[in-house]
């Protein structure tokens, strides 16, 4: 019989050279991961505000409630800031490839926006400020080279002419009798979305959706209720106050609740959206995140605002 040939042992050279090429593709798997996180600031208070935007759109409202005592011309002021501060940094946190040609698009329309309702008193004249700022995204993106990722610019600018177009609103609050009366409220129910997320920060996600609505219906329910609560001088000095149209507590408890699911709603979006990936990673992208909810909160006081003294369908 014919002995077997024995089979032909490894080469250890060749072995080690297969796990040394294993563990460097491992090694550039993780740091490749490690890349894709978002970027944290280096100093505390930096990695604080990224963590929890919802601590800037707290102090922003509590200057909303603020504004009560002064006169109405200041939120006109208050919406100019709003829409910087927004404008400044919502480049960084959608991730848009030109943040000055972004920064300096959203600033001229969101100006433009609270510039007009100031001028024409209607907001109507909201929807043409939107509909030119469209047109200059598009400018924007033809006079920029290279246009890299085109469609996530465009509509991330499109999106940013949205969202400060809504400081027109504010301007409109102040032709309206209950601008105060409802100012108040809305800052109330802002800070108690806030309180929300902020309590659930590490909790899952619907839950933590769940909660920021939560808090925000119980605020916008205390809130509408506190002011009509008052007894005696107290609540005759406000209904003289308010001119004669302060509305009844039924009509504030669902006035204050359908603030509070709306501010609600709009937390849980803003939830969801810039999370994980999208998280922010500067502070100016967090701040950006932050006045997202102060700004769109104008339009449904003004639309409380009309309805409550009587333009258009009443609810007094």
């Amino acid at each position: 019989m014919t002995s077997q040939p024995h089979a032909e042992k490894p080469d250890p050279s060749l072995t080690n050279t297969v796990k040394i090429t294993r563990r460097v593709r491992r090694e550039e798997h993780q740091a490749e991961q490690i890349e894709k996180l978002p970027k944290v600031p280096e100093s505390l208070i930096g990695r604080v505000i990224c963590a929890h935007p919802e601590i800037i759109t707290a102090l922003a409202a509590l200057g909303m409630s603020l504004i009560f005592v002064l006169p109405a011309d200041f939120l006109t002021v208050a919406a100019v800031i709003a829409v910087v501060c927004f404008a400044f940094g919502w480049a960084h946190l959608a991730h848009l490839p030109a943040p000055r040609a972004s920064f300096i698009l959203l600033t001229t329309f969101g100006v433009l926006a609270v510039l007009m309702g100031r001028i024409f008193g209607d907001f109507s004249i909201v929807a043409e400020v939107v509909g030119l700022g469209v047109m200059g995204a598009f400018i924007a993106e033809m006079l920029r080279r290279p246009r890299t990722d085109l469609l996530s610019s465009v509509a991330g600018n499109v999106t940013g002419i949205l969202i400060v177009s809504t400081a027109g609103a504010w301007v409109m609050l102040e032709a309206e009798t209950l601008w105060y009366f409802l100012l108040v409220p809305g800052a109330v129910t802002l800070i108690g979305g806030c309180i929300g997320m902020a309590m659930s920060a590490n909790w899952q996600l619907k839950w933590r959706v769940f909660t920021g609505i939560l808090f925000s219906v119980i605020f916008g329910l205390a809130a509408g209720a506190a002011i009509l609560v008052m007894e005696g001088t107290s609540r005759d000095q406000m209904v003289l106050f308010a001119g004669g149209h302060l509305p009844s507590l039924t009509v504030a408890l669902v006035s204050g609740l359908l603030l509070g699911v709306v501010f609600g709603i709009a937390f849980a979006s803003l939830t969801v959206l810039f999370s994980g990936d999208l998280a922010p990673s500067t502070v100016s992208a967090a701040v950006s995140q932050a006045f997202i909810p102060v700004l769109a909160a104008a339009v449904p006081l003004y639309i409380l605002a009309r309805l409550l003294v009587g333009e258009g369908p009443t609810l007094a």
